[in-house]
């Protein structure tokens, strides 16, 4: 079956622009209705969810505490500091006062820095599903807290201790720790090879009119579903589960999935539908990753699988490099193996679910303690913004002009050289 255009027309086009900007319209206005019930007066006073909690020292040898916390009212999320030491894990509830009457839309929309917010109370709500029992279970599992830490952030999402993100992000492997739309794409694949077998055998004796795939996606759709639900609709996998039911949306309609287009429609639809998105780095750091994803597949997507899944893996891991160390200067050689870490924690990931399930979760410790702990010099590789603009036009050039990709390969690797 031959895949259908995106657009049959121009008017199908613009049709769908207009149903985009007029998603974008109402988003806002729902934004904006809460930005206005927060500022209603200038103090606010209310509840809070802590989203992240940790102490640093700055250089005067001062210790200080740094908070995120979620606003109940609005959901807008706050940063702020305190020199006074808070006993508050993830998940706490905290009554706050706070004071909004400076705080713009802008503000709220991007999240805002609170330097003068009041916590009063710290409290307990009973979660909607124990989740400092899965916690605890977790941890039972493991003699090292490091590890223990390491596998509730990777199964539940929860924040992590500085040490322990320097180590990660030494290896260059946040984006496998933190949920997010690579782990979305990791569990679907995994429910998708180990479920259709059984379906297959119950579709060949009861039911063999049905459609596999429909029903199959549907059933996986249910999972990340309910796991979202437990996460308490953490919004990267919000986004990743957004992004994948569109695509199937599109999908069953015959438009072909792997298209620039497809990627742009649904970047499109996301920012219109979570205006913060704009200033989410990790959206546009996934927006890349998936277009330079269909960049070597659309140029490559010939040569035999096992050759492209080599020259994919790596070629991603390149041509991220100037976007990353834009922001993120902090470099190390180990990062350079990204590529064969993606590929182990594709059966890492659920070995792990399965050991943990069982009650075996730390047959694996002395192994991922090793691993840890393997020394590294950190050197920075810097980009300047006009350079990153460079790259970028340049890879949107390169939809066109092959060529271009082996320019921007180039470009990258020839960055190591400047590392200092």
């Amino acid at each position: 079956m031959r895949d259908l255009p995106l657009f049959a027309n121009k008017k199908e086009f613009f049709v769908l622009m207009g149903a985009v900007v007029c998603l974008a319209f109402v988003s806002l206005l729902f934004e904006f209705y809460r930005y206005q019930t927060l500022v209603k007066e200038s103090l606010h006073v209310g509840k809070a969810t802590v989203l992240n909690h940790y102490r640093k020292t700055n250089d005067k040898g001062k210790t200080y505490d740094v908070l995120k916390l979620k606003l109940d009212l609005g959901g807008a999320e706050v940063y702020t500091t305190s020199w006074r030491a808070m006993d508050v894990t993830f998940q706490s509830r905290v009554k706050v006062k706070l004071k909004v009457d400076k705080v713009t839309f802008y503000d709220y929309v991007k999240g805002f820095y609170a330097p003068n917010l009041s916590i009063y109370e710290i409290y307990e709500d009973a979660p909607p599903w124990n989740a400092k029992a899965w916690y605890r279970f977790i941890a039972e599992q493991h003699e090292n807290e490091k590890l223990a830490e390491l596998y509730q952030t990777l199964f539940f999402a929860t924040p992590i201790s500085k040490e322990l993100r320097d180590e990660v992000q030494k290896w260059g492997i946040s984006h496998l720790i933190a949920i997010s739309g690579y782990n979305v794409g990791v569990i679907s694949f995994l429910l998708f090879f180990f479920l259709r077998p059984i379906y297959r055998f119950f579709q060949s004796r009861y039911f063999p009119y049905r459609n596999a795939t429909f029903d199959l996606s549907c059933i996986v759709f249910g999972v990340l579903f309910g796991y979202m639900v437990v996460l308490d609709f953490m919004p990267s996998f919000l986004r990743a589960f957004a992004m994948s039911v569109f695509g199937f949306f599109l999908f069953s309609r015959g438009i072909k999935l792997l298209s620039f287009g497809t990627l742009g429609l649904t970047s499109l639809f996301l920012l219109a539908l979570f205006p913060s998105l704009w200033f989410s780095l990790s959206f546009w750091f996934s927006v890349a990753g998936v277009f330079y994803l269909f960049l070597l597949l659309h140029h490559f997507g010939t040569l035999p699988k096992s050759v492209l899944v080599l020259i994919v893996d790596l070629g991603v891991f390149f041509l991220m490099l100037p976007l990353v160390h834009t922001f993120f200067p902090v470099f190390t050689f180990l990062q350079l193996t990204t590529p064969i870490t993606s590929l182990v924690f594709v059966a890492f990931y659920p070995l792990g679910v399965v050991l943990h399930v069982m009650g075996y979760g730390g047959v694996l410790d002395d192994v991922l303690l090793a691993f840890l702990s393997v020394p590294s010099t950190h050197y920075f590789l810097n980009f300047p913004v006009w350079f990153l603009a460079l790259f970028v036009l340049l890879s949107l050039g390169a939809i066109r002009f092959k060529s271009l990709v082996f320019v921007c390969l180039g470009l990258s690797g020839a960055s190591l050289f400047l590392i200092q």
